[in-house]
């Protein structure tokens, strides 16, 4: 900082102003400090500017996992609302573990973030007690949980599975089954699930079984063992709904490699409605809303926080749930 104030004639003072975009600094006075700052290539250190502001200029988003295309497009519609700001969004993954979890939230409250978003499986209640703590905005998000720390935007899951019964049910299917995780099952698959078991009971439809099948990590090795699971043992079932479309794209590449033929013996139905699912052979019939969406409308929420911090006043909490739509294609 000394060499960009030696070279524009300021104060070092003054150029930390003019970079904070502090209004005691004239226009023409900033504009020969952004000069200097960009023929030397210099890049402020954001850590002690941290320290003099009291703002760290980050907001911190834990997500379950990077395999799932999902969080990606929550991240991207977070990220493009809070980057107007001045905020910078950092990312960790939880991997469905509660333990790493922890860790993760802990390691970015130490970064003292301007706010936080999570999904969270299975949240602890350290970690409860931590993001209660934590002084900043915390928003939940795809999954609302029992207690929630304050705001949340979310799907409601269990009326996806009702949905995807009634469809099955309106198309003539009698057995319908549910793939959930092996090794460690989704809240949000789990109320599918239920969802599912429901609009059965409803249609006069046939109990629905529960197909037990991999990890939410390895998405299309749990479609592949599912789809085996189905040919091998339960050849009555007409009608799966996987918890996300790499799930449901291996069902169908593995039900055709082994002869079965979709969706006239088996229909499958996934959720997400990433693009790959449309280019399918055949294309996937699945559950589709704004992933984007979520993650503007959670940044909305942050924002609306920090002009009520700002005025002295709390955010009264915020519980949104986003409109899902049954997409038709040819699986199911």
């Amino acid at each position: 900082m000394s060499d960009v104030a030696r070279l524009a004639g300021v104060s070092a003072m003054t150029v930390s102003r003019a970079l904070r975009h502090d209004g005691a600094v004239s226009q023409k006075t900033r504009d020969k400090v952004l000069a200097v700052v960009d023929e030397l290539g210099y890049v402020p250190d954001q850590a002690a500017g941290a320290l003099s502001s009291g703002r760290s200029g980050l907001v911190g988003m834990i997500a379950p996992a990077l395999v799932n295309p999902i969080f990606g497009m929550v991240a991207r519609g977070l990220n493009d609302t809070l980057t107007p700001l001045g905020l910078q969004l950092f990312i960790g993954f939880s991997d469905y573990g509660a333990e790493r979890e922890e860790h993760m939230l802990e390691s970015m409250l130490r970064r003292r973030p301007e706010a936080i978003a999570i999904a969270s499986d299975s949240r602890s209640e350290r970690a409860a007690r931590m993001l209660l703590n934590a002084g900043v905005p915390v928003v939940e998000f795809l999954h609302r949980p029992a207690t929630p720390i304050r705001h949340v935007v979310a799907v409601d899951h269990v009326a996806v599975g009702r949905a995807v019964a009634r469809h099955f049910a309106e198309t003539g299917r009698k057995r319908l089954a549910a793939i959930v995780g092996r090794e460690r099952q989704t809240s949000n698959t789990t109320d599918r699930a239920e969802g599912l078991r429901e609009g059965a009971r409803q249609a006069g439809l046939a109990p629905v079984r529960l197909i037990s099948a991999g990890g939410p990590l390895a998405l299309a090795e749990q479609g592949v063992r599912a789809a085996a699971e189905i040919l091998d043992n339960l050849a009555d079932i007409d009608a799966v709904l996987c918890p996300h479309d790499i799930t449901a794209i291996a069902v169908i590449g593995e039900l055709r490699r082994r002869g079965a033929r979709v969706p006239d013996d088996v229909a499958v139905f996934g959720f997400g409605d990433h693009e790959v699912a449309r280019h399918t052979l055949p294309a996937l019939t699945t559950i589709g809303f704004n992933a984007g969406l979520m993650g503007v409308e959670i940044g909305k929420l942050m924002i609306n926080a920090f002009e009520a911090a700002r005025l002295g006043r709390d955010a009264a909490p915020f519980n949104l749930t986003l409109d899902f739509e049954v997409i038709v294609r040819d699986s199911a």
